[in-house]
């Protein structure tokens, strides 16, 4: 997925011969399917009708990094997939423990680049011995607590409490690791979208309320790399406490956020074989598991 980000306040985009236009630099549509957009901006309804219509995807993400909402073409997609996905929950135990097993996979490769012996074989053969969703998520629990133990030694002592913190986030580097993963989680679920799947409907992460379960799922598959990424920005300093606001939690500032944008839209660039090899998995898992459950 090309994304496109525009983080101004107080201006107005405009569409004018399948470009975006914005002050004096035009962005061709077939540059980016993706949109994110400062909900300061200002953009007409009959443009956003040209964006979805060129199948773009809308993100407008709030001044402070709570809100967000995606507008998306509303055609149908694919309600035949959608059918194979309902139906693919009887055998939702396989899809679990594909999720968690390449999770392990990934963060255990990531530690080993950063000279850090693990070796996650034990856990992946109790993955494949669990009898159910929450025998699994309890060793993923324990190895993600493993993980970041050594992850958080890796990072400048004056930027976080030694651990994973989440609502709120507690220090600069889990502020900026919720943020980011927030945002994939978003490119996730445009992605699947437009693919015809129904994000709702997840595996490992149980359906609950606008989650959407199945980009849950699937995020975990990125998780090493957006922490590997989170990993260089503090150690260049491309991002200091000063770009960090203490309000009940600790949070990304408008200003940091924008310093930061960069970074993630090259690595978003970098991951979209990868993401599009995990959907392309997940259709097959699921064509498949219809396939013999209709013998």
């Amino acid at each position: 997925m090309k994304i496109a980000v525009i983080d101004k306040k107080d201006i107005i985009l405009k569409i004018e011969n399948n470009s975006l236009k914005i002050d004096s630099q035009t962005i061709p549509f077939k540059l980016f399917d993706m949109l994110v957009l400062n909900h300061r901006v200002t953009l007409k309804s009959s443009d956003i009708l040209k964006l979805t219509k060129n199948k773009i995807s809308l993100l407008l993400v709030s001044h402070n990094n709570v809100h967000s909402s995606i507008i998306a073409s509303a055609d149908a997609k694919s309600s035949e997939l959608k059918l194979a996905q309902y139906n693919s929950m009887q055998d939702s135990l396989k899809f679990a423990k594909y999720f968690v097993t390449k999770k392990l996979i990934s963060h255990t490769e990531h530690l080993n680049s950063l000279n850090i012996s693990k070796n996650s074989s034990m856990q992946i053969m109790q993955i494949n011995n669990a009898q159910n969703r929450n025998e699994i998520m309890g060793i993923e629990g324990a190895f993600a607590r493993e993980y970041f133990s050594h992850y958080f030694k890796l990072l400048p002592q004056n930027m976080h409490k030694s651990k994973r913190t989440k609502h709120p986030p507690l220090d600069p580097i889990n502020a900026l690791l919720s943020f980011w993963y927030s945002m994939y989680y978003h490119i996730i679920t445009v992605k699947l979208l437009s693919h015809g799947f129904e994000p709702g409907l997840g595996y490992l992460h149980v359906p609950f309320r606008s989650h959407n379960a199945l980009s849950s799922d699937i995020l975990e598959l990125f998780r090493a790399e957006i922490n590997h990424t989170v990993m260089k920005i503090f150690s260049n300093k491309i991002l200091t406490n000063e770009d960090f606001v203490k309000k009940g939690g600790v949070y990304l500032r408008y200003e940091g956020r924008r310093k930061s944008w960069s970074e993630f839209v090259s690595l978003v660039n970098i991951l979209k074989p990868k993401l599009d090899s995990v959907i392309a998995d997940i259709k097959r898992m699921i064509t498949e598991t219809n396939s013999h459950s209709q013998r």
